[in-house]
């Protein structure tokens, strides 16, 4: 614009920084009905450190342009953030995870898991072992709950950008199927401990599929 003389800015979409106009990026990117799956991960992962998986993007998106439908208007990174822990963080209705001990079997490398939950307010203890924590954990519910008959599909970890040292946490983020409708869904667990943000994210993706039953 200097080297041309010229006062405006004529090129009609081209990405830049935002510091070369004195913004900031936040308030560039503003998300209402019309935003895709890219603005809304990008505030999950710049103002709040959370990476979602790809596929996942799209779900949460779906969530996003739901929320802005109703309310009207643009959806505040705030919003988001709130929406994101009613629909991942803090959904443990109807299973609820009470408690869960980890160890490893005798004579295999299996894992074995103890798992203390509640179901539709029933409280149950289960024991069982599996290649894995999250595996022995699935097993351990189907013996006392056989209907939520789910298969495992994608699972991704990381370190949230926002803790640090000691007191660092990471969030999980599950995939998984429901095999009697063939529905979908992530669930998201957060945890200084990674094995018990698997667990969560488990139990947050079980809640997920079974509302979507529900609904059906």
């Amino acid at each position: 614009m200097r080297d041309r003389q010229n006062l405006f800015w004529e090129v009609p979409y081209l990405p830049i920084d935002p510091a070369d106009i004195g913004r900031k990026y936040e308030p560039v990117v503003r998300i209402n009905s019309q935003s895709g799956k890219g603005g809304v991960a990008f505030v999950m992962d710049s103002v709040y450190g959370f990476k979602l998986p790809k596929k996942m993007q799209r779900e949460f998106a779906d969530v996003i342009q739901r929320l802005s439908e109703k309310e009207g208007g643009e959806v505040s990174p705030q919003r988001i953030m709130e929406a994101f822990k009613a629909q991942y963080l803090e959904n443990k209705e109807p299973l609820t995870l009470i408690n869960v001990i980890i160890s490893d079997a005798e004579n295999s490398d299996d894992t074995v898991a103890a798992v203390d939950f509640t179901y539709n307010g029933e409280s149950f203890h289960s024991q069982a072992e599996g290649n894995g924590p999250i595996d022995a954990v699935k097993l351990a519910i189907k013996q006392c709950v056989p209907e939520l008959d789910f298969t495992l599909i994608d699972y991704t970890e990381h370190t949230l950008a926002q803790s640090q040292g000691s007191g660092a946490k990471a969030a999980a983020y599950i995939e998984v199927r429901d095999e009697r409708h063939g529905n979908t869904t992530f669930g998201v667990g957060v945890s200084s401990n990674i094995t018990r943000a698997s667990i969560r994210s488990l139990f947050s993706a079980y809640n997920r599929l079974i509302k979507k039953a529900q609904d059906i």
